[in-house]
């Protein structure tokens, strides 16, 4: 119980202090994991196999940091110091895996995780809406960020609707299979859905409306009487209720900012040209990269086209990924993730992981641990309900023998 709140605490800290820029706040978060870590291993609790998933692919979500350890040692890296780094936010970002499979290893201890993330990913979206238009760029209206706009607490709408993405399939999901007990969980997608709306994020709209669409359509298929092949009243309203709160919700928010986002004539500008200049980095150095964190410094070698601001990231972070690591440290990240969609599929909630990895492709969610710290917290939880499915069909398997040699 005092891990999963301290888990929790972490990744809402790191989410509220998005906006500071300087380093205190990334690495008091890095440190708390850290000191987390350490002290849930001394203290022995919890120590056994079966409380952390198994499979080697979870386990190369602990080979992701030291990766950039081994280009340090090996001298691959353009530079030690951003390399460095990086090992940091990798290494919290892996503990933050670890943790949350501890936490969230039975379903109940799941669910809580889970309600707690939607609680507070709710409350964001309100503070969202409410200071969207009116706030001047600071957080709170009291703390400036340097930007024209803030979103909750992020500078980013990118990484904004990245979060909520996160979210939203959770709410939806308890919507449907709750019935009428679910009305907080309906109005929290309808109020989700809207800040991604006036937030004005591109992709992020398509990506929540490609999750709303699969809940429904989850709902459809899956929650029909198994005997009667119907759906029951309580769904059905269910069913029609959800798309019309969201519908609500994003009328009250104006839909006309995002609409004049995708009027823009080249949605891809700037972001073709960084990828390139990716791509070239990966076939320069495809087994070792340029040294994680070393994407800025390297860039300007590549570049097919000069931009008068700094390119911070390749807004593609699976192309960064390959071009700072080689294509072994984009097989560390991508691996884990990918091999869990069939489990988020299974268990619906976790398809905010998926839109997530599709956003990369565009953007750069794992660099910020308001977006990827939640992220990883997810993937462990989603591969603490593959192990429980697992255990479940292994003990119906004697269960079955038991009974046929009976008769």
């Amino acid at each position: 119980m005092i891990v999963g709140a301290s888990l929790f605490l972490l990744l809402a800290f790191t989410t509220s202090t998005i906006f500071v820029s300087d380093a205190w706040a990334l690495q008091s978060f890095q440190i708390g994991i850290f000191t987390l870590l350490a002290a849930y291993l001394l203290a022995g609790v919890r120590s056994g196999r079966e409380h952390l998933a198994g499979g080697v692919v979870a386990w190369l979500v602990y080979l992701i940091p030291l990766w950039g350890a081994v280009q340090i040692v090996a001298h691959t890296t353009s530079s030690s110091f951003e390399t460095r780094e990086e090992v940091l936010r990798w290494g919290a970002l892996a503990g933050v895996f670890f943790l949350s499979q501890t936490v969230t290893s039975s379903p109940r201890a799941r669910r809580t995780f889970l309600t707690a993330f939607l609680f507070f990913t709710t409350a964001m979206a309100v503070l969202c809406l409410t200071q969207l238009f009116t706030s001047e760029g600071r957080v709170l209206w009291i703390f400036p960020t340097g930007y024209p706009d803030v979103y909750a607490t992020f500078p980013s709408y990118n990484n904004y609707a990245q979060f909520v993405e996160l979210a939203l399939p959770i709410a939806l999901y308890r919507a449907l299979l709750e019935g009428w007990r679910s009305w907080w969980y309906t109005l929290s997608g309808g109020v989700l859905y809207a800040s991604v709306i006036g937030a004005a994020s591109r992709t992020g709209v398509l990506l929540c409306t490609a999750e709303l669409i699969a809940m429904l359509l989850f709902g459809l298929v899956r929650l029909r009487n198994p005997k009667t092949g119907l759906l029951s009243r309580t769904t059905i309203a269910v069913l029609i209720f959800v798309p019309i709160v969201a519908s609500v919700f994003t009328l009250a928010v104006g839909w006309e900012r995002v609409w004049m986002r995708f009027q823009q004539n080249d949605p891809y500008f700037v972001r073709r040209e960084f990828l390139v200049a990716a791509v070239d980095m990966a076939e320069n150095k495809p087994f070792t990269g340029y040294g994680l964190g070393t994407f800025p410094e390297v860039y300007q070698q590549h570049a097919i086209k000069d931009f008068p601001f700094y390119a911070n990231h390749a807004h593609n972070d699976w192309a960064e990924f390959a071009a700072e690591g080689g294509i072994p440290f984009l097989l560390l990240v991508f691996i884990p993730f990918a091999t869990a969609v069939p489990a988020s599929i299974r268990h619906p909630w976790g398809l905010g992981i998926l839109a997530v990895m599709l956003h990369a492709c565009v953007d750069f969610p794992f660099p910020r641990p308001a977006a990827s710290g939640w992220m990883f917290a997810l993937l462990g939880a989603l591969y603490m309900a593959r192990t429980s499915d697992r255990g479940v069909r292994q003990q119906s398997v004697p269960a079955f023998k038991e009974s046929s040699s009976a008769t």
